[in-house]
């Protein structure tokens, strides 16, 4: 159990597990000194919510052969739990099976069912953007926007599509035509979550595929079914309820598959108490 003599552990611990960046330890010291929290979504303190890309981010101009294949990778880390989603030419791309953008969007069920109760909710989130036998058309400006209820933030790169042409790859692309399914492929996934004990979380696991890819979650190499700690959602979400530090300080697996084929991801989960950041624990 972590207690309030183990805060410098704590603190390690994010920086070698949630890779938070100096701006954000900056932030977390503020916490730990006058005992302020990041909000709900209640919450009209725009000041309470963050949000920031992690890792180097895109070239101005992003090359691809004729025919291959590419994928753009983006992650973000803040509080709320910020969601990622790509855009062409300004235009909203969707992925995964659902035409719902709301649903594809949907990280409200902490928030519904975690009412009146301080959350941490630092957590990092990552997202691909799959871009198969590329041509003239798949050419444009390419941008990452994450979000959360509060905070918008955007990278953006210009794909060219070059005219030089792999053999494998373009016969890969002829057999896509008469392909009658997509493998199951992880777009988007929470890496690292950071809460107060007793709170609900929900990590993201979106997958797209035809057929619908199957989700399934384990946790020590065993699969997770839908009971009192835990519950799969529509969308593929694991919702962890009334998170303790001896239960659920894990790794968990998610893993998506379909007949045309299967992907993981993985997220770790860090339960810790309201009193390693200046507030006290009842």
């Amino acid at each position: 159990m972590v207690n309030s003599r183990n805060s410098l552990t704590v603190i390690v611990c994010l920086i070698c597990v949630f890779q938070i960046n100096p701006a954000l330890l900056r932030r977390l010291s503020h916490f730990k000194r006058f005992g302020q929290v990041p909000g709900t979504l209640e919450s009209n303190d725009i000041q309470s919510s963050s949000l920031f890309f992690k890792g180097k981010g895109f070239q101005p101009e992003t090359t691809g052969a004729r025919h291959g294949s590419i994928v753009l990778e983006c992650e973000a880390g803040g509080s709320p739990p910020p969601t990622i989603h790509w855009l062409k030419n300004g235009i909203r791309i969707s992925q995964g099976s659902s035409k719902n953008i709301i649903r594809e969007d949907e990280t409200s069920y902490e928030d519904r069912t975690n009412t009146g109760s301080n959350m941490l909710r630092l957590s990092s989130t990552r997202s691909r953007l799959f871009l198969d036998c590329l041509g003239k058309a798949s050419q444009g400006q390419y941008s990452c926007v994450a979000e959360n209820a509060l905070i918008r933030k955007s990278r953006t790169t210009f794909l060219k599509v070059e005219n030089s042409i792999m053999y494998p790859d373009l016969k890969k692309c002829v057999g896509k035509k008469y392909k009658k399914g997509e493998p199951a492929r992880i777009y988007m996934w929470t890496v690292s979550r950071l809460e107060y004990i007793n709170n609900m979380v929900q990590l993201f696991c979106r997958a797209q595929g035809f057929p619908k890819p199957t989700i399934t979650w384990y946790r020590e190499n065993k699969p997770i079914e839908n009971d009192d700690d835990y519950q799969i959602t529509d969308n593929g979400d694991l919702i962890i309820k009334d998170i303790t530090w001896e239960r659920h300080r894990f790794s968990y697996y998610c893993v998506a598959s379909n007949v045309y084929g299967t992907d993981a991801a993985e997220a770790f989960l860090y339960p810790t108490l309201q009193e390693d950041f200046g507030l006290p624990y009842e």
